[in-house]
């Protein structure tokens, strides 16, 4: 294994935050000080090409960062440990993911809920403003529905990562959940996690597949797709044809910057399938929240003759 790894500048954090976000598959990370005021990139490859070729597409697109990093080669013991290091606690709400290996030292609140998990190398930790968005809404949905209706709710966890979101839905008790992510590793991951949780192999169904094929002839309560911007617009018909009368579709993965792109993208897919009433002010259509650079979008399907 090869550690890459180099101090940066304040000013390139939430750039390369956003460039890593759109990537199938990440390597890279980025880690802050105590005082929030030294920052450093660091990837971890399985070999010194991989490493060579990652650093030199990260460079084309970020000129300031320096021609030659630090270079570590590292035993899978040494790997397993530098990993491990930038990895947090989380929480949202009564949500708390907590790393594995951090199961014996995280007390738990008496009467919330804890997500074991390892990301590996799959986009999904809990940190990430995106991620919390979605978990804020899955908590609004949960205290909507009442734990009753929760339960028997049909909730998908679009691009689903490391499975947080999907896990936590079932950990909260529902009793169908559905996850899908394009990168294989996701679906191992996510897979991985719902072991280290102790939960039964049908706790969720996960599957590696686009947007499209995953969605053909499904049908969600409540959708949750933490997914970039360009691919939600892209998706927009499957993503509302997904959505029963009276569900919800939760879309992240949206800098705040980009929301009203995303808003006029669905605006003629929303006014048609299900034909919602939008308002004159497009900027009142969809709930927002924002988090930092981030925010999410959130579509109410309406009910028949509601």
């Amino acid at each position: 294994m090869i550690e890459l790894r180099t101090s940066i500048k304040a000013d390139l954090v939430d750039p390369l935050e956003e460039w890593f976000n759109e990537l199938t598959r990440c390597s890279w990370g980025l880690t802050a000080d105590p005082t929030g005021t030294k920052f450093e990139l660091f990837g971890y490859f399985d070999d010194a090409a991989l490493a060579h070729a990652a650093w030199a597409e990260l460079r084309a697109a970020f000129k300031q960062l320096p021609e030659q990093p630090a270079e570590m080669s590292l035993d899978d013991r040494d790997w397993k440990e530098a990993y491990k290091a930038h990895l947090r606690p989380c929480t949202a709400g009564d949500l708390h993911w907590v790393p594995v290996w951090l199961r014996d030292e995280y007390p738990l609140p008496t009467g919330h809920t804890r997500l074991l998990f390892d990301a590996g190398m799959a986009f999904g930790t809990g940190d990430h403003p995106t991620t919390r968005l979605m978990a804020m809404r899955l908590l609004d949905f949960r205290a909507a529905r009442g734990p009753k209706d929760f339960a028997a709710s049909r909730v998908v966890d679009a691009g689903c990562g490391s499975g947080i979101l999907a896990l936590s839905a079932a950990l909260l008790g529902c009793q169908n959940v559905f996850a899908f992510d394009r990168d294989p590793e996701a679906v191992t991951v996510s897979q991985e996690n719902l072991v280290a949780n102790g939960m039964s192999a049908g706790a969720i169904e996960c599957l590696n597949a686009g947007i499209e094929a995953a969605l053909k002839n499904r049908r969600a309560d409540l959708l949750l797709a933490n997914i970039q911007a360009d691919v939600l617009e892209i998706h927009a018909d499957d993503l509302a044809a997904a959505i029963l009368p009276g569900g919800t579709l939760a879309m992240s993965g949206i800098l705040a910057v980009e929301v009203d792109d995303v808003r006029a993208a669905f605006e003629p897919v929303l006014t048609s399938a299900w034909k919602y009433d939008v308002p004159d002010e497009l900027e009142k259509f969809g709930d927002s929240r924002v988090m930092g650079d981030w925010c999410d979008l959130v579509f109410k399907r309406p009910t028949p003759n509601a």
